[in-house]
């Protein structure tokens, strides 16, 4: 009777014998949310620089003084509007002037 009892529990095929009980497969929407929700998100170099910038100019008390230079006729973002004003008029000008030339 021992033998029965051992051929009926024994595998029927070599592949079952493969498988291990033990072993979980990580499964669907479950275990990708995990994983999202547990990873601490990484700072980007972006972000550090930024974060780096604000707290050299609070470090140093550059702030205001940066932000009334930039608004003045010396700073980068009133520079470059003056340029793109310059460049379109520069345009228009010159598209008068094929205009002009153009045979009608």
């Amino acid at each position: 009777r021992s033998s029965d009892l051992q051929h009926l529990c024994a595998p029927s095929t070599p592949a079952a014998s493969t498988v291990s009980v033990g072993v979980k497969r990580p499964g669907g929407m479950n275990s990708v949310l995990g994983k999202l929700g547990s990873k601490k998100q990484k700072m980007s170099t972006l972000e550090k620089s930024k974060l780096d910038w604000e707290s050299f100019k609070d470090e140093e008390g550059i702030g205001d003084e940066l932000a009334i230079h930039n608004r003045g006729k010396e700073g980068y973002i009133e520079r470059k509007a003056f340029l793109d004003r310059v460049d379109h008029r520069q345009f228009e000008l010159e598209r008068d002037v094929r205009l002009k030339n153009m045979k009608p």
